[in-house]
């Protein structure tokens, strides 16, 4: 990939109106670099009633717009949630889309009943807390063989247990055709703000960038995560979140940020915002009765753009399309 600092644009090119939405924080993994925020159970999960309402509002908004709602839900473990499986069937049968983030512990039988329901499932890979790794790869063989569900695995990598999770990985890889990420972590995760990644060696942050999994070969929409790139001398390719994130290409200070136009974030506590980094505060909660979506971009100020929904809204750097400009037209007149 080329050098951060000469690309103008990321951009997702679908037709989505992303809802990345933390819909519960109970988990029954507590992972160590998990903050408490994330898988405590401190707060209850809103309401079924008030969940629907909001699903149907910012549907129609979406259409409205012409886009299709995605809906991306994570937690916490949001499949333990009892109205989860009656949630995901009322959104697919209404034309919405939906994505989950899940450790995969919940039983086969779960999976197969509720595959058709899910475009798109993250499992995440915890080598700390996992009850059982051969459960683990049925669960992805089982969304593996689901047509329309896009399987990705996120292996999170503790430096720790570094050789345990690439040979896990590696274990994957061999057993079931999907995306891989050896997911690096992040201090402050799930609270106050990402800080800093953790160290790692030059040798793991190698493994980490080249390893991959298998192209599934579905015929589906591409997702959210396969971002367009326009460089400064015209140019464009097409690179993943992950790739900015794994490259350290993930401070957009300055940038046009389109998060809240193009995606919303939503809270345990049912608080909207624009992304995760909660720039220019809440613009409205799934408890009131109308939402006016931002139609502006925001001006990025957050160092490090950690979260895949956040990565995936368009970024635009003005500043430096503007510099090019004004040097070429100082070139023309010399």
């Amino acid at each position: 990939m080329r050098e951060y600092n000469f690309i103008s644009k990321v951009n997702c090119s679908s037709f989505f109106l992303s809802i990345n939405w933390a819909l519960m924080n109970k988990c029954n993994y507590k992972c160590s670099y998990c903050h408490p925020d994330l898988n405590s159970g401190s707060i209850n999960a809103p309401p079924y009633e008030v969940v629907v309402q909001f699903v149907e509002n910012i549907s129609l908004d979406a259409k409205k717009l012409g886009l299709t709602p995605y809906f991306e839900f994570g937690g916490g473990e949001v499949t333990l949630l009892r109205y989860f499986s009656k949630l995901i069937q009322l959104i697919h049968e209404n034309g919405g889309l939906v994505c989950i983030v899940s450790n995969g512990s919940k039983s086969l039988s779960w999976w197969r009943e509720n595959a058709e329901y899910l475009n798109g499932v993250s499992l995440s890979y915890h080598v700390n807390d996992i009850k059982d790794e051969n459960h683990f790869i049925e669960v992805a063989k089982t969304l593996e063989s689901s047509k329309n569900t896009r399987l990705h695995v996120n292996v999170m990598m503790d430096p720790q247990k570094f050789n345990d999770c690439y040979s896990y990985a590696q274990r994957l890889k061999e057993q079931v055709k999907c995306s891989i990420a050896l997911q690096p972590l992040f201090e402050g995760f799930g609270h106050g703000g990402i800080t800093q990644k953790y160290n790692y060696t030059d040798k793991q942050e190698s493994l980490m960038k080249s390893f991959r999994g298998w192209p599934d070969e579905k015929n589906l929409p591409e997702p959210r995560s396969f971002l367009d790139i326009e460089y400064i001398d015209g140019s464009k390719g097409t690179v993943s979140t992950f790739d900015l994130l794994i490259n350290d290409q993930v401070n957009f200070i300055g940038w046009d940020c389109y998060a809240g136009v193009e995606s919303i974030v939503i809270t345990f506590a049912g608080e909207i915002y624009r992304a995760w980094c909660m720039q220019d505060g809440s613009i409205g909660s799934i408890y009131d009765t109308e939402i006016i979506l931002p139609v502006k971009p925001t001006r990025c100020r957050t160092k490090i753009c950690q979260c895949g929904a956040d990565l995936s809204s368009t970024k635009i750097n003005k500043r430096l399309i503007e510099q090019l400009d004004n040097s070429i037209a100082v070139t023309q007149i010399l």
